[in-house]
């Protein structure tokens, strides 16, 4: 009897330390799994930019229609992962008119630009003042850069439709397109 009253103080140790070693490891599995989660993941943010080059040679007012892509494949960091992309968030669409020449009257109206099926519509526009002043625009509200943002998550690129008049033409101008999004994924 007194052997085991001897020996109790050391059973006390052994599931104590038993006890701590459990918690110790699962506290441990949970960080070793946050580590591998923060590991794992990918969230990029890139600017992609395009130009739609406009050259107008009539006189009068004209129409143009122009098209461009955003891939992301042309992203380097996730070439090879596109299959992996988890979100999409568009954080901004902007765009600029640069090198402008031609009539300082000439004006862009009834403009639009259409990110596959989501169709935004641009305020009209003096050609020269906007190059001059270097305005940048942004363009879009929340649901249609979310709508862009979904339809570009599934296909990963989506095809920008330009349009609008341009009057006091021949003109030239170049209208550079900026996409800011911010791409999710987990490589496990």
């Amino acid at each position: 009897n007194n052997i085991n009253q001897k020996n109790k103080p050391m059973k006390i140790f052994k599931k104590i330390s038993m006890l701590l070693l459990a918690t110790i490891t699962f506290l441990s599995c949970d960080e070793a799994e946050r580590i591998l989660d923060e590991l794992t993941e990918f969230n990029i943010t890139q600017d992609l930019t395009r130009e739609f080059n406009v050259s107008i040679s009539e006189e009068g007012p004209e129409t143009l229609n122009d098209e461009v892509t955003f891939d992301l494949a042309s992203i380097n960091q996730i070439q090879d992962d596109l299959d992996l992309i988890s979100h999409v968030v568009i954080n901004s669409l902007t765009f600029e008119i640069d090198n402008f020449t031609g009539d300082s009257e000439a004006t862009l109206s009834a403009a639009s630009m259409t990110f596959g099926e989501t169709s935004i519509s641009l305020d009209n526009i003096n050609l020269e003042e906007s190059d001059i002043e270097n305005t940048e625009y942004p363009i879009g509200d929340p649901t249609q850069l979310n709508a862009i943002a979904d339809e570009l998550q599934e296909a990963t690129q989506i095809t920008v439709t330009f349009s609008g008049t341009v009057d006091n033409t021949p003109v030239s101008f170049d209208v550079k397109l900026v996409l800011n999004s911010t791409i999710s994924g987990d490589v496990l």
